[in-house]
């Protein structure tokens, strides 16, 4: 049995998900042109990078399992706009 989570909280699970990609990748990038793509560091960040993405993809198919009702609209759950995730927003006065 799979549980079903709510569409906000898919919403919010997206949202860190694209945030943490973006991050990762340019991470990734970085670690290949400055130390080399051929280097530990680099495959490792590269893998990581990798996985995620697959996570990402696997958790957008399991909300569509629960909400086929989304359609196009739920591709931007996980692919949309990439947005600094609320708990990390600053909380000025």
């Amino acid at each position: 049995m799979t549980l079903k989570l709510s569409l906000e909280d898919y919403r919010e699970i997206g949202a860190e998900l694209s945030f943490l990609c973006d991050r990762l990748t340019k991470l990734s990038c970085r670690l290949g042109r400055e130390t080399g793509t051929t280097k530990k560091p680099y495959r490792l960040a590269r893998e990581a990078d990798q996985l995620l993405s697959k996570c990402k993809s696997e958790a957008e198919e399991l909300m569509f399992l629960h909400y086929p009702e989304l359609g196009r609209e739920g591709i931007k759950v996980f692919y949309g706009e990439i947005k600094l995730p609320p708990d990390l927003q600053s909380k000025d006065p």
